[in-house]
């Protein structure tokens, strides 16, 4: 029932998309008659209302293109590239500037790289690796002292993911199928597959100073806890250690007392008694609440390659 409920919501759309399209493409013929007559105020409104219709009734056609455009184009967005300013009292170095700028450059030129490529698997690992950069340049601007210890980031790794990818775009656009070139389009590929976890070691290197600095609080706090009689030394969270002394405790608790009053290590264990809702001793009044909820680019490569800054490890 359902099905033939949605297939004929289907076909009325389909049908009432089409009688508005033709509608307004036939409205659009009628103002040129309008225009040919004079009647250039009349003519021009017909001719916006006929093309309104059309544009309405073709939306099924040109708008779930549209819309995933518009989702690539934030997915991707692009960094304005800014001047650094520090929060510290040193001043910000032109090598510090000139780093960013680069990288921001290079960031921007890959993304509009991206938005052209055709192979869907070098576009994910691309797009993965513009992820990490994101997060790496907004560290850069947040903290310009660090932008020396990105530069072989910066210099190499995402000038080298640029060029490759420019490469490749260009022997797409070739539209050469030879064995030659798909080995080549093949080897970037496979150099490309491990450039994230590059980007991703070069900003823990970044990071150093800021988990020196969580590890020296960490044993600070620790320190205190053990002088207050705290201990914590197992390195298992508290929440997953067991008690030994709660578990022998209660291996032994249910155990039946010999004559003597002392435990017999020879009589069984007691069986503990089933719990019941009428003899439950842990009843609440009610049940609790299981179900509450918790930019544009240069399209030519010579462009793009000519007007960002170069690295230090290029020729």
């Amino acid at each position: 029932m359902d099905f033939l409920q949605n297939l004929c919501k289907k076909i009325l759309s389909v049908v009432a998309h089409a009688a508005l399209t033709i509608t307004g493409a036939f409205t659009m013929l009628l103002s040129l008659g309008g225009f040919l007559s004079g009647e250039l105020i009349g003519g021009g409104i017909v001719l916006l209302l006929g093309f309104a219709m059309t544009a309405i009734g073709t939306r099924s056609f040109w708008y779930p293109g549209y819309k995933e455009k518009q989702a690539e184009k934030k997915q991707l967005q692009n960094i304005k590239n800014t001047s650094l300013e520090s929060d510290t009292a040193q001043p910000v170095t032109d090598f510090a500037q000139d780093s960013y700028q680069k990288a921001v450059s290079d960031f921007n030129a890959l993304n509009g790289i991206i938005r052209q490529l055709q192979d869907q698997e070098l576009t994910e690992q691309l797009k993965k690796m513009q992820g990490i950069a994101l997060r790496m340049i907004n560290y850069m601007k947040e903290h310009p002292d660090k932008i020396s210890i990105a530069d072989q980031f910066i210099n190499y790794y995402q000038d080298r993911a640029l060029s490759l990818s420019n490469q490749f775009l260009e022997f797409e656009q070739m539209g050469l199928g030879t064995p030659d070139v798909n080995a080549i389009k093949i080897k970037t590929k496979h150099t490309l597959e491990s450039f994230d976890e590059a980007y991703e070691a070069q900003f823990s290197r970044m990071l150093t100073d800021k988990m020196l600095e969580v590890e020296s609080e960490l044993k600070v706090a620790q320190q205190i806890m053990s002088d207050a009689g705290i201990q914590n030394t197992s390195g298992i969270p508290k929440s997953h250690r067991t008690s030994d002394a709660s578990t022998n405790t209660a291996s032994t608790a249910y155990r039946t007392p010999d004559t003597d009053g002392m435990q017999a290590s020879s009589s069984p264990a007691r069986e503990l008694p089933d719990i019941t809702l009428e003899n439950n001793p842990f009843s609440i009044d009610r049940p609790f609440d299981i179900g509450m909820p918790a930019g544009d680019y240069p399209s030519s490569s010579r462009a793009r390659e000519s007007n960002r800054p170069r690295g230090r490890f290029q020729k």
